[in-house]
């Protein structure tokens, strides 16, 4: 295991780590978060720090947030509240690190929907954040743990960008990816054109990490046929080459977003999708839920299988947790123990962990299925989640346990002969990406 050490500072900076921490908060108080999503018109940009949504209740509660770091004034405020009629968002916040002289702002801005929150000390942040009705921690550990995986993935996104700009063909198709997953489905009118959205996209690139592989490798980029092995694919899979990991990210990041839209769609409609029908003089046909009915089978055999489950309004959740949090895996000779973490975290009863841990073999059935365990491990992880996340995710063992003032995690005494190698080179290889300096990301 790596001895390098990766530290995050008490007082985030005024850009990029304070949007990290106010995201940070919000994910760890079991919000589901959205992040940079640019709308561009073009003579017009549309740029929004944060939006969350809560699915604790039986109708989906969202809000947008924008985060300043340094000088604001009410222009500020009366664009976020523009943004918001905008979106057709009722509720807004924003976060900033000290008043100058607009302590009226609050009481001004809060009739319009949207709170004006001051945090000029971080350490008394959270409990002002949950004073202020935004949530509850179930763990505050979780905020470190959350802020180190939004840089993860800043990182990645912007290694992507860079590799783009050399003009490696993978990279580029990466980057439009990227908007059509974080901006696209966000803006689209509905939950199933998000998934149309998403399915599409992926048509263009089914093999976009191995395609990229491949032209690493001295090939061409081809996204299509991609060869079903290489060298640096391989590398890959054992934490080399952050940006294929970056790729996978991206690859479930789209599943992600798809598992969300199908949620919302549930949400939307409870009895099930619009049916076609004919006008009442029976002269018109009516196309109703035409986009939904276009979508795949698979979709729609997800969705029968969602509609079931008594908790599938946090399966969203639960799964952004799992993917970026847990770092895609559970230990097998734990699952007990882990699953009523995991339940504690999300909300979902333990006894339906293993069933919501069903959601990606549902929406997206591949041959032998998700989860795999490779070798003499006790680690059962999701296919293809990147290395750098899943070092998170073992790092973040080291909470649970109790072994943060342990050198290692040998003390969890595990099962299988290789779970503590597994576990330990995880974690280097996360260590090792969030110690890249900017320069070297490009």
């Amino acid at each position: 295991m790596s001895k390098r050490i990766v530290t995050l500072p008490d007082i985030p900076g005024a850009g990029e780590e304070l949007e990290d921490y106010i995201a940070a908060l919000f994910q760890a108080s079991g919000h589901f978060v959205e992040k940079q999503i640019v709308e561009s018109d073009p003579a017009d940009l549309l740029e929004l720090d944060i939006v969350t949504t809560d699915y604790t209740g039986e109708r989906a509660a969202r809000r947008l947030i924008e985060v300043k770091g340094g000088k604001w004034g009410y222009t500020d405020l009366f664009k976020v509240v523009g943004w918001m009629q905008y979106l057709k968002i009722e509720q807004g916040a924003f976060f900033h690190t000290r008043w100058d002289d607009r302590k009226t702002a609050p009481t001004r801005m809060s009739p319009l929907g949207l709170e004006v929150v001051c945090f000029d000390d971080f350490q008394a942040a959270p409990n002002h954040f949950s004073e202020k009705g935004f949530g509850t921690f179930v763990e505050p550990q979780l905020i470190a743990l959350w802020r180190f995986s939004y840089s993860v993935e800043r990182r990645f996104v912007n290694l992507i960008n860079g590799r783009a700009k050399r003009g490696e063909q993978g990279a580029v198709a990466a980057k439009t990816y990227h908007r059509q997953i974080n901006n696209g489905t966000f803006l689209s009118r509905a939950p199933e054109e998000s998934a149309a959205i998403l399915y599409e996209a992926y048509q263009e690139h089914p093999q976009l990490t191995r395609g990229y592989a491949h032209e690493l490798d001295g090939g061409t980029f081809d996204p299509q046929t991609a060869p079903a092995d290489s060298p640096s694919y391989r590398a890959m899979l054992k934490g080399k080459y952050p940006e294929l990991q970056a790729c996978t990210y991206l690859e479930h990041r789209a599943r992600l977003a798809i598992l969300k839209a199908a949620v919302d769609y549930a949400i939307a409609h409870p009895d099930g999708a619009p049916e076609f029908s004919m006008s009442e003089d029976g002269k018109v046909f009516i196309f109703q839920g035409l986009t939904y009915h276009a979508l795949p089978s698979s979709f729609h055999s997800g969705m029968e299988w969602l509609r079931e489950q008594p908790n599938f309004r946090r399966y969203a959740t639960f799964w952004q947790q799992f993917l970026w949090g847990w770092g895609g895996f559970y230990l097998d000779d734990r699952e007990e123990r882990e699953f009523e973490w995991m339940s504690k975290y999300s909300g979902i009863p333990v006894d339906e962990i293993p069933t919501a841990l069903e959601a990606f073999d549902r929406f997206f059935p591949i041959p032998d299925g998700w989860f795999t365990t490779a070798g003499a491990t006790d680690v059962r992880m999701v296919r293809l989640v990147p290395l750098i996340f899943q070092g998170l995710g073992a790092h973040h063992r080291r909470f649970q346990y109790g072994l943060m003032d342990q050198p290692d995690l040998s003390a969890l005494s595990p099962s299988s002969w290789y779970t503590l190698k597994d576990l330990h080179s995880r974690i280097s290889c996360a260590v090792d990406f969030l110690l890249l300096t900017e320069k070297e990301l490009k």
